[in-house]
C-alpha cells in the first residue's frame, strides 16, 4: 500500500507541478475532488493539483481570508469558486477517460 507521500508525489508528477484549473506552475497542493470527509479516497482519480488560490476559492475557507491573501472581492468569491469547480470537472472528465475511469 502506498503512502500519503508517495501518492501525493505521483499526483505531482502526473500533472507536472501546475495548477489544473488556472495553469501556474510550481504549484504543490493536492486536492481531493470528493473530500475524505464525503467518501472520497486517495485514487489518482479522486485528486489534482491545485494552486493555493485555487484550492482556497473550493475549501471550507471563510471569505474574508481569501479577500485578504487573493484580494478577490467577497462579493467574486462565489463566482470564482464557481468557475474552480467547473475547470476541475472539466479536467477531471479528461482524465478519467485518459485513465480509463467511468463518469
Amino acid at each position: 500500500m502506498k503512502t500519503w507521500r508517495e501518492i501525493r508525489q505521483e499526483v505531482l508528477e502526473r500533472d507536472n507541478r501546475q495548477c489544473q484549473v488556472c495553469g501556474k506552475e510550481h504549484s504543490a497542493q493536492v486536492h481531493h475532488i470528493i473530500p475524505r470527509s464525503q467518501g472520497g479516497t486517495n485514487e489518482l482519480s479522486n485528486l489534482i493539483v491545485l494552486c493555493g488560490r485555487c484550492h482556497m476559492l473550493i475549501s471550507p475557507v471563510p471569505p474574508w481570508l481569501i479577500t485578504k491573501l487573493w484580494q478577490i472581492p467577497e462579493t467574486e468569491i462565489p463566482a470564482a469558486a464557481e468557475a474552480v469547480q467547473a475547470r476541475i470537472d472539466e479536467v477531471m472528465g479528461r482524465k478519467g477517460r485518459s485513465e480509463g475511469v467511468i463518469e
